[in-house]
């Protein structure tokens, strides 16, 4: 008795038992899904590919409805594909469907009739899995399309680039710009071009670039214009100034730079010619030229005058050093004499007259002895302002002690705390005058603190930062020291010690401090000498500072 059809033989034809496990062997091992269903969409075989899709576990796929393997919202869709598919319609579509992990599934769908003997029996399903397809497909796409976006980008960018580029140079007042070829032939006329020279194109185009240049230019003649594109051909660039025509007015005075343009080769495209009017510019300079000479016959004239100016000082330090310290001498010296005079007369005078006549000639000698100070003073200020300068490397250190010990001398049994660092720097200048400035600031320190019960006087350096004063008329930027004296002594106001380095100028009365009043103008003339800055900062009764900048 023969064996009954199983659903693959039935599908496939009247086939052996052998050739029915080969079959369904080799459909299952492909990667496409395959299935068949009947005449009424009954799934009568599916290999293994489109059972791991669509099969659910304890539900086989043979006998299952076909509406019952459709996604609920793709019925309407497949539905009539599949009926048109048993009426003899192949049907070929995609859609996107689930898998029984969650995953989403891009498939094409091909159902094709069972045709057999001119009647339909069935159909056919196939799946072919195209998500990695698709994936590609999209990733082309938005690739495309995202080139094409930077393609209108880059356009747009490119046009507007032109457009301002145009704007820029049709725009242009001052300057001009237009092209050459490599004999130096006009290839572009630009509107800043024709404003510029009021040629107009069709007078400009093809025409070489001795057109542009008066007869006076010194590179006119056409050697020099072969020079001239030779040397911007060969080293990029080439300049030339001169007199350039403007049609129908008179010449104006042009810079022109010619510039070589390459392309990414090497390969000569051609000259690009930037001229300004330099016309204005031309004047002043003309203007500046006389200015000068007026200036430097002015400096030679107020030369003269000083060199005259300091023979006279020179001649008055003469006579205060000789004729006016002369007087002082012999009034001294009277004074003295009339001293001894008066010793043997005075004891018998009332002691009200005695008293006054000493205190009148002992006030007679002192305003001697400082006007010789005050004399001694101006030739002194007078002198520094005739001494040049010869800088050397001065270690600060070894001045500074020796200045001290000085004062510490002149303080006698005075009590003064020093506070004065181990370690100076080297500054540039001359060693006496530095002694000079400190031993000025030094003893107006120890004058100053003379009431003060617990004196201290303080030294100390820094270098110089940029927010520190600065010298005028020396190179700026420099390093510089930065040292100060600072006491807490009587102090002055500085908002009313508007002479404080002017000679003879003091801010205590000579009754209270003595002094002449010349110490911090000597100070600043020897720190001027140095190209430095000086600088007292004070407050009544809380002592002074005073602040010295050094180049380094």
């Amino acid at each position: 008795m023969q064996e009954p059809l199983s659903p693959l033989s039935t599908a496939f034809g009247a086939l052996d038992a052998a050739s029915s496990d080969l079959i369904r062997s080799i459909v299952d091992n492909v990667p496409t899904m395959i299935a068949y269903f009947d005449r009424t969409l009954l799934c009568r075989y599916a290999n293994a590919s489109y059972r791991q899709l669509f099969e659910k576990p304890g539900q086989p796929l043979e006998g299952a409805p076909f509406v019952s393997l459709v996604q609920p919202n793709m019925r309407d869709d497949i539905l009539p594909r599949a009926q048109a598919a048993l009426r003899g319609e192949p049907q070929s579509f995609e859609y996107e469907r689930l898998t029984p992990t969650g995953q989403r599934l891009q498939v094409e769908v091909r159902y094709r009739p069972d045709l057999r003997q001119g009647e339909v029996h069935g159909l056919f399903v196939e799946l072919h899995d195209i998500t990695h397809h698709k994936r590609i497909e999209d990733l082309v796409l938005e690739a495309n399309r995202d080139l094409e976006e930077r393609v209108q980008e880059r356009t747009a960018k490119l046009f507007e680039s032109e457009q301002r580029f145009r704007l820029m140079v049709d725009g242009l007042q001052d300057y001009c710009i237009y092209f050459l070829d490599a004999d130096g032939n006009i290839t572009d006329w630009t509107d800043s071009a024709q404003r510029l020279h009021a040629i107009p194109p069709h007078l400009a185009l093809r025409q070489h670039l001795g057109l542009l240049l008066d007869a006076s230019h010194p590179g006119s003649a056409p050697a020099a214009l072969g020079q001239l594109l030779r040397q911007a051909i060969d080293n990029g660039h080439a300049e030339s100034d001169g007199w350039q025509v403007r049609e129908g007015q008179p010449p104006f005075w042009a810079h022109t730079t010619l510039t070589a343009l390459r392309n990414g080769r090497g390969e000569l495209q051609g000259l690009s010619a930037i001229t300004k009017d330099m016309t204005a510019a031309k004047r002043l300079e003309a203007v500046m030229a006389d200015l000068n000479q007026e200036l430097e016959t002015r400096i030679q004239s107020r030369t003269r005058e000083l060199t005259m100016a300091n023979r006279d000082i020179d001649a008055f330090a003469h006579m205060v050093s000789h004729d006016l310290r002369a007087p002082l001498r012999h009034i001294s010296g009277f004074v003295t004499l009339l001293r001894e005079d008066l010793n043997d007369h005075i004891t018998a005078l009332p002691a009200p007259v005695a008293n006054t006549m000493t205190r009148h000639l002992e006030a007679v000698d002192q305003s001697n002895r400082r006007l010789a100070k005050m004399i001694e003073s101006v030739l002194e200020y007078a002198r520094l302002g005739r001494t040049t300068l010869t800088a050397t490397t001065v270690d600060l250190g070894t001045v500074v002690h020796a200045q001290i010990g000085y004062a510490q001398t002149a303080a006698g049994d005075r009590t003064v705390e020093w506070v004065v660092p181990s370690q100076w720097p080297q500054v540039q200048g001359d060693a006496s005058l530095l002694g000079k400035l400190l031993g000025c600031l030094l003893d107006n320190a120890l004058k100053y603190t003379r009431h003060t019960p617990a004196a201290c006087i303080e030294m100390g350096w820094r270098h110089a930062n940029p927010s520190d004063p600065q010298p005028s008329g020396y190179p700026q930027g420099e390093p510089r020291t930065v040292l100060w004296v600072k006491d807490n002594g009587a102090g002055f106001d500085r908002e009313r010690a508007t002479n404080l380095f002017v000679m003879f100028q003091r801010q205590h009365h000579s009754m209270d401090f003595e002094g002449t009043g010349t110490g911090l103008a000597l100070s600043q003339r020897i720190v001027a000498l140095h190209g430095g800055t000086i600088r007292a900062d004070s407050q009544p009764g809380k002592g002074c500072t005073v602040s010295i900048g050094l180049p380094t």
